[in-house]
């Protein structure tokens, strides 16, 4: 199996929204990540990827076998938290439970801490997302914070947790 992180590309869009089409995924991200998606809400996030400057945040297509799985970001703090990066990732339903998102996320943060100056890279991950969970984890990503109703989702409030690495 070979995992890519690559650009966002145009032509991207309609595998990107036949892999986000899926409330399952969508429930464990932010309300700007809409259900249902559709080919023009793909298109609209590719665009803004693309204009996105790459100082402020690493937006990234993950690619298994050369078809579209999911994405990955990495945003870049700025003034006193210039140092740190706030990850994000995703993956289409059919590409869970692979060992995906545990490689993804370990080959963006290594090129992160060799490409740039951060020292820290976190992660918010709700708790009813166990797998996501289990990621960080395995990436060697340290717990910090457990926030008791932090994020509203669906009209339900939902704890979260925070994990960081430090190079």
């Amino acid at each position: 199996m070979e995992i890519q992180i690559r650009t966002w590309r145009p032509e991207d869009a309609a595998a990107l929204a036949e892999q986000a089409n899926n409330e399952k995924v969508a429930e464990h991200l932010r309300n700007v990540f809409p259900h249902p998606y559709t080919e023009e809400d793909a298109q609209f996030f590719i665009n803004g990827a693309l204009r996105t400057h790459c100082d402020r945040a690493w937006v990234r297509a993950i690619e298994v076998d050369g078809k579209i799985a999911g994405g990955i970001t990495l945003t870049f703090g700025d003034d006193v938290y210039s140092k740190n990066g706030e990850l994000g990732y995703w993956l289409g339903e059919s590409y869970w439970n692979r060992g995906i998102a545990t490689r993804a996320v370990a080959d963006l943060c290594e090129r992160a801490f060799r490409e740039t100056d951060l020292v820290r890279i976190e992660a918010e991950v709700l708790t009813n997302n166990p797998a996501s969970i289990r990621v960080l984890e395995k990436d060697h990503f340290q717990r910090e914070g457990y926030f008791c109703n932090r994020v509203c989702k669906n009209d339900q409030l939902i704890d979260s947790v925070v994990f960081a690495l430090l190079k």
